[in-house]
């Protein structure tokens, strides 16, 4: 079964029994930012023409989440990877819907409907076929830990995972999560893929991390 990066970005975020995300919303929504615009990159959709993103293909896909991005591309003005990121993630809502909706029509997810406090209905999304994650995980400890070549794929993967602290989540079972970060770094710089994808994947990694960290302080000082 194939997944996109943004449904193995969601199944690594998501509690499985819980059904809950594992990270907070700041870093939820820049990661999904960033899965939208890495997944384009990849499919040869976007590329990075100094530090803007330019729309090369236009054509739709199969995923909602994709076509509504490419929309957003194609109706504004050429701009920089950052603002693309922020402007992602204030429609991370939307991204993370569509996600979701295709990971649970493909039997990968479950929904549940709960109520805080008796009165607040939420939902839940446990997980209902583990094979999918459990095949994604085991590819990306392949490459971190038994030292197997990566692919384009896994590296972004493995970009979006670092940017949003999810480290611990991705790789439950290791021992040494300092050596797993040390490891994940070597990965994403070392490896030999094309110069265009190369060159989105530095870009958009940067963005993110820089954005969550900003987001970060303005609140602490807000908040202070």
């Amino acid at each position: 079964m194939n997944l996109d990066l943004l449904e193995e970005f969601l199944l690594i975020a998501l509690d499985d029994d819980k059904g809950g995300f594992v990270i907070g919303s700041t870093a939820l929504h820049y990661g999904f930012g960033g899965a939208v615009l890495l997944e384009l990159a990849l499919r040869n959709k976007i590329e990075i023409d100094g530090e803007k993103v330019i729309l090369k293909d236009d054509c739709m896909e199969t995923e909602p989440a994709l076509n509504k991005a490419i929309e957003m591309l194609d109706e504004g003005e050429t701009r920089k990877v950052k603002y693309w990121i922020e402007t992602f993630a204030k429609k991370a809502g939307d991204f993370k819907e569509d996600t979701l909706q295709r990971l649970i029509n493909k039997g990968i997810l479950s929904k549940e409907e709960h109520k805080i406090l008796w009165i607040i209905p939420t939902q839940k999304y446990p997980t209902h076929n583990m094979n999918p994650e459990m095949k994604v995980r085991e590819r990306l400890e392949d490459v971190v830990q038994r030292g197997k070549k990566a692919e384009p794929r896994d590296v972004m993967l493995l970009s979006l995972i670092d940017a949003t602290d999810l480290t611990k989540e991705a790789f439950r079972k290791a021992e040494d999560y300092k050596k797993i970060k040390a490891r994940l770094s070597e990965v994403t710089k070392d490896v030999k893929i094309s110069a265009a994808i190369n060159k989105s994947l530095r870009e958009i990694q940067t963005a993110i991390m820089v954005a969550i960290a900003t987001t970060i302080v303005v609140t602490t000082v807000t908040s202070n």
